[in-house]
């Protein structure tokens, strides 16, 4: 065969195949598209010039992207390839030998992937300009123009190598698919049933038990850094469980309602469970991979709308005032000494102001920051109870400890409060830790008044906050619990006691954060309300903008993989279907037959996907305390807006891929 006649085979095999060959090619394009355009992100000048943190997000949604797309893409051109089985087997039976199907299939895939990649690179370079914006827009910086992404060359080539790695994979694929079988073969792969298959009761237990390893997991585990650590374990054991239970029990359940012979032996339910039962096998990977993909979105989509409508909370818990001067100077326990460096910042703070600029809402704190760990009911210095000691790793908690004079409390957060000597005030960014308040701290018990939670929602872990009633006792707390030194790690020194000073500025002129600059010497910190804002937005901004990337690749796998197997099924029933019709049985009992397949086939993995997400909340919850998180309810609200909205989406996409169903059926 010449390459000639090879191409006109091509061609009109793909106008042949056009109904599976069309979304296949789309569906594909999209997804590079986003691959293209997230690489184009990462070679984009502005965005490295302009952002620190962001590259960084950008280069792991690469990653990311990249990944799931390759996968997508080869699960799709399976189902391309097992349906054109008869196809390829006509060629043979005509006197095409194997390499002449393999050079027919070559020129198709070749044509399909140069579409693919023509709308990758310009579909991704033209909407990759919309997205540049709104990524842009997300993170706050408003100054960015479409002019500042230009077409970038280098991920140009990065897609065009990425798509002829993907092209080759499913080239050889499709080329094992057909490779040591006769044209009888290929034929009979065609109406090859499943048989009924066996209950595969071991196979339900193991699922029950991955996935109620997962859920007890995602249940029971508190605290950010173990979320962290046990939230991929968790999600592995579901995804295999799911898996697992759809495979064996959901062909249990099958075989049950088939011995129900009241039940059974109705020509609706007849049809209905028998043709589910047969191909239960084949439908449940499809019907698994669904129900991971949805939760996937859910998930995903609600977690980064949640970090990113948390982010003014979060600045505002960080930084109250617009500037903050912080002395770096190691001051140890000298209180005359801390005493001086107060007056030391307040006085540079005044002299910042020019004209009638004036300072308002002006705090001076005494604070300090360390590592500690809780020992049951002991928050203790690491050093104090080390590796020696009888306590279980189990019942330590590692967390942070703040704690700051009642004065410094008191002028930051507008208060009035008092306390005696012996009393404390204490919070903690963790619900959990605060179970117990009968804690000892300098090795004795205090009595504890629970406040407000006033950590920073920055800290990305657990911490204690301990308001205690003067300077003196705040240098008890920084003796007791040390740090190591700067020079020499071996040894230990009392906790660094911070001197700060923050405070707004009325009247402000354009060039006042320029003049207290030049204010402050090497020695002093400064930090600004609005850089903190930048550092802040550009971080999680980056990470919502992710979220809406990989949620958009899990929604385009959802579809692809739902509209194929729809496809694939209803080829398989349209065979079966017409016997029926041959046999006498009516179009509307037909019908209500396929709609009810259909119905199971569609809503059980929705379904399965809620449990599966709302099982997840709560470890999904604790993880998003690294990112200011900490209100349940409003991730809660957001979570369940999400699950309706995507209900509504799945909705549509059944009834799309139904009527596509329908017709083949029926013709």
């Amino acid at each position: 065969m010449n390459t000639k006649v090879a191409i006109k085979f091509a061609l009109k095999n793909i106008r042949a195949n056009k109904i599976i060959l069309i979304p296949f090619i789309l569906s594909s394009g999209a997804m590079l598209s986003l691959f293209f355009i997230m690489s184009s992100l990462l070679q984009n000048e502005f965005v490295q010039t302009r952002h620190q943190s962001l590259p960084v997000v950008i280069n792991i949604g690469v990653v990311i992207v990249g990944l799931f797309t390759y996968i997508f893409v080869v699960y799709a051109n399976r189902f391309l390839i097992k349906r054109r089985n008869k196809e390829f087997a006509l060629y043979g039976i005509l006197g095409l030998e194997k390499r002449h199907i393999r050079r027919i299939i070559f020129l198709e895939q070749s044509i399909s992937f140069a579409i693919i990649t023509a709308l990758s690179i310009v579909g991704g370079y033209i909407f990759g300009k919309l997205i540049f914006l709104l990524l842009n827009k997300v993170i706050g910086d408003v100054s960015a123009k479409i002019s500042d992404y230009p077409f970038s060359v280098v991920a140009c080539g990065i897609t065009g190598i990425f798509i002829v790695f993907i092209f080759m994979t499913v080239f050889v694929v499709s080329v094992i698919n057909i490779k040591g079988t006769s044209p009888m073969e290929l034929i009979s792969k065609q109406y090859k049933g499943e048989g009924e298959p066996k209950s595969k009761i071991i196979i339900a237990i193991i699922g029950f038990i991955l996935l109620g390893a997962g859920y007890i997991m995602a249940f029971v585990t508190d605290g950010m850094l173990k979320s962290l650590g046990l939230f991929f374990v968790a999600a592995i054991l579901v995804i295999f469980g799911t898996y697992f239970l759809f495979m064996s029990f959901s062909i249990i359940v099958l075989k049950m309602l088939k011995k129900n012979k009241d039940r059974y032996y109705k020509d609706k339910n007849f049809i209905s469970i028998s043709g589910m039962l047969y191909r239960m096998k084949a439908n449940a990977v499809g019907l698994a991979s669904i129900s991971v993909l949805c939760a996937g979105v859910i998930i995903t989509t609600s977690a980064t709308t949640a970090i990113y409508g948390g982010l003014e909370n979060t600045i505002e818990s960080s930084m109250s005032r617009d500037y903050e001067i912080t002395s770096q100077e190691y001051l140890g326990s000298d209180v005359k000494k801390i005493e001086q460096e107060r007056v030391r910042l307040e006085k540079a703070a005044n002299r910042s102001l020019k004209g009638d600029e004036q300072i308002s809402k002006y705090y001076s704190k005494y604070s300090m920051f360390t590592y500690v760990e809780k020992h049951d009911d002991e928050v203790v210095f690491p050093n104090i109870m080390g590796k020696g000691d009888n306590n279980s790793e189990k019942s330590i908690i590692r967390c942070y400890l703040l704690a700051m004079t009642l004065d410094s409390y008191n002028s930051i957060y507008g208060k009035n409060t008092k306390l005696n000597d012996g009393e404390i005030l204490l919070t903690s960014n963790s619900k959990a830790m605060l179970k117990d308040t009968n804690i000892k701290f300098l090795g004795r018990r205090f009595k504890i008044k629970i406040i407000d939670d006033i950590v920073p929602k920055n800290l990305a872990i657990e911490a204690y906050m301990v308001i205690v009633p003067n300077l003196d006792d705040l240098i008890k707390f920084s003796q007791y619990y040390q740090e190591r030194e700067n020079k020499d790690l071996s040894k230990f020194r009392p906790s660094t006691i911070f001197v700060s000073s923050g405070w707004n500025v009325s009247n402000k002129k354009n060039d006042y954060e320029s003049r207290l600059r030049k204010l402050t010497s090497d020695d002093i910190d400064l930090s600004t309300r609005r850089a903190l804002k930048k550092n802040i937005y550009e971080l999680d901004g980056g990470f919502l903008f992710l979220g809406i990337v990989i949620a958009s690749i899990f929604l385009i796998g959802t579809i692809l993989i739902t509209y194929y197997k729809q496809i694939s099924e209803g080829f398989e029933d349209r065979h079966n279907y017409q016997i029926m019709k041959k046999v006498g049985l009516p179009d509307e009992l037909i019908h209500e037959t396929s709609s009810s397949q259909i119905v199971w086939m569609f809503f059980l993995p929705l379904i399965v996907s809620f449990v599966h997400s709302l099982v997840a909340s709560k470890i999904v919850y604790q993880l998003l305390g690294l990112f200011g998180v900490r209100n349940y309810y409003d991730f809660g609200v957001k979570i369940g807006i999400v699950i309706l909205v995507f209900a509504v989406v799945y909705f549509v996409i059944y009834k799309i891929t139904s009527n596509v169903y329908y017709k083949i059926v029926s013709q």
